[in-house]
């Protein structure tokens, strides 16, 4: 037996080995181990509602930025009910996907940003009214002063 005999027999053996070795590597995923369908398709979709739930927070972000602007622009000491009226019905509205969605913790992010907006709210009302009326003492105070 030459050199290329030998060569030939030995690259023979292993393509025989390789075509086995994927027939039963072939046969095993095909028949013997079951890949497993169902639970790889309730994963994409719950990959899919993921981005769906991604999606309806950016656009509470943007919600919620607005609202935090409007409420900025605000000026608690002019008697404007309507307009306060308004913006407490949209921060209230920021809740209504939570109770769409059966309160599903997944949607507990409307619930918090309308509490958080609330709170913003109240405590922007209270430090306006507060800053009135230390005004005001300030300038009962300088009276008292001038009148002394």
């Amino acid at each position: 037996m030459d050199f290329n005999e030998l060569f030939w027999e030995k690259v023979k053996y292993v393509l025989l080995f390789l075509l086995v070795l994927s027939v039963g590597f072939i046969i095993l995923t095909k028949f013997v181990f079951q890949v497993p369908v169902l639970e790889s398709q309730e994963l994409l979709e719950d990959i899919n509602n993921s981005e769906q739930i991604i999606g309806m927070q950016k656009e509470y972000v943007t919600k919620v930025q607005e609202l935090k602007d409007e409420i900025d622009s605000i000026q608690f000491d002019i008697h404007q009910v309507q307009r306060l009226d308004k913006i407490k019905k949209k921060i209230y509205s920021l809740q209504d996907i939570y109770k769409k969605n059966n309160m599903n913790n997944k949607y507990m992010f409307g619930v918090q940003s309308s509490k958080t907006l609330k709170l913003y709210f109240d405590s922007k009302e209270e430090l306006q009214t507060i800053e009135k009326n230390n005004e005001i003492l300030e300038k009962n105070l300088n009276e008292c002063k001038a009148n002394i």
